[in-house]
């Protein structure tokens, strides 16, 4: 009788920690698929990865100090497009935490960057996602930029 209640008591639990679970993966598949869309410059794959609204930060380290660059997801998208196949290629290092709360989640993934085939340099994304008819998009991509 214990474990009956025991298992009554915990059901929700497995099933939230189910659904969080899902949705990390579905939240990696988007960040692997942007990856992918960018080295196969595929700009259709790309666009759908992200809101209307998208927008990309970057964060470097000058010698004036730090600067935030900003640009849209559309122009990064375009940026994109004028690349040969394979001559870009951001690889995930590790996954960092992925938190999810309902229509909002976060990713925060080591990566490194080769172009043709050469480090050109590390950091972190940080992706903020935008759940809307139950699918997670990218509304905001900060990331780092370091030799």
């Amino acid at each position: 009788m214990r474990k009956l209640f025991l298992c009554f008591l915990l059901s929700p639990l497995l099933a939230l920690a189910q659904q969080t679970t899902s949705e990390e993966d579905q939240i990696k598949a988007i960040i692997l698929k942007t990856f992918s869309a960018m080295k196969s410059v595929d700009s259709v794959a790309l666009k759908s990865c992200f809101t209307p609204t998208a927008l990309l930060q970057i964060s470097q380290v000058k010698p004036e100090g730090n600067v935030i660059r900003e640009v849209s997801a559309a122009k990064f998208i375009q940026n994109v497009r004028s690349r040969k196949p394979g001559e870009m290629d951001e690889r995930v290092l590790s996954w960092g935490p992925i938190l999810v709360d309902k229509e909002m989640a976060m990713a925060w993934v080591p990566y490194e960057f080769y172009l043709n085939g050469k480090f050109t340099h590390k950091g972190v994304d940080v992706f903020l996602f935008h759940k809307s008819q139950n699918e997670f998009k990218i509304q905001t991509l900060m990331y780092t930029m370091q030799r």
